[in-house]
């Protein structure tokens, strides 16, 4: 029609592809190369800025990581629990505190691989879970079940290499004498008692009396003792942890109930 300026194709705006397929077909792989790569840097690269980033932290990883029971805190494993249940909050008094509950299905992973992957001791006695656990989880609890109890510490002996030295014996005080040991000794018998006159009389020998010394008394040295570091604020974690089977389930199959507080 009159007026109206013809279709352009593509080989129009590039005259060297004109009657040429095979060219065409190289230039647009290419370009779909050129796009691929170009697409595929651009994710590497948001991939590599947001690598080194830590998602944001939830109630739940702050209530496991209170509980000693975070993946990161056990690198070593190779795999992890998660938690079915879990509420972290705080006291009235600002310490905060954790409830978790764990289920495992029995068998390979059973209770028994949970105690291993945690390094927590076998379940002991029975007894009542507290009630503000029970409240926590939604009232989803026994009244009672094994509580794990940890290993008992060892009791500190004291070494005889830092104990006190005894005190040094004191020395004898000086100007005083050794007692002599014939002074006690009986007369001879056959010894003359008379004198002999003929002999010289020895002159007599002036005697010195030595002040006596007094003994010095011996003071002992006093202990230093050791100032008791105040507690903190908030005492150290603890944990309570409390183990119900699942009836007719599977062997091994239990419901796992933790109260922490730090």
């Amino acid at each position: 029609m009159d007026g109206i300026p013809p279709e352009r194709a593509v080989t129009d705006s590039w005259p060297a592809l004109h009657g040429r397929p095979v060219l065409r077909r190289t230039v647009a792989v290419g370009l779909v190369l050129c796009v691929s790569v170009a697409a595929a840097l651009v994710v590497r690269g948001v991939n590599s800025l947001t690598a080194g980033r830590v998602g944001r932290e939830t109630d739940r990883d702050r209530a496991e990581l209170l509980a000693g029971l975070h993946p990161s805190q056990h690198p070593g494993v190779g795999r992890s629990y998660v938690p079915v249940g879990a509420v972290y909050t705080h006291t009235p008094d600002g310490a905060p505190i954790a409830y978790l509950h764990y289920r495992v299905a029995g068998k390979d992973v059973g209770l028994g691989d949970f105690l291993r992957a945690y390094d927590l001791p076998a379940p002991g006695p029975t007894a009542p879970l507290p009630a503000d656990l029970t409240a926590a989880l939604g009232g989803d609890g026994p009244a009672e079940a094994p509580e794990l109890l940890p290993d008992p510490e060892p009791t500190p002996t004291p070494d005889a290499t830092t104990a006190d030295p005894a005190p040094p014996a004191p020395a004898a005080p000086p100007g005083l004498q050794a007692a002599d040991p014939d002074a006690d000794a009986e007369p001879d018998a056959d010894a003359d008692p008379t004198p002999d006159l003929d002999d010289e009389t020895p002159e007599p020998t002036p005697s010195v009396t030595l002040p006596l010394t007094p003994t010095p008394t011996l003071t002992p040295t006093p202990t230093p003792s050791l100032t008791p570091t105040p507690p903190p604020s908030h005492p150290q974690t603890t944990r309570r942890i409390y183990v119900a089977t699942i009836p007719g389930a599977a062997p091994g199959a239990a419901d796992i109930y933790i109260r922490a507080t730090g």
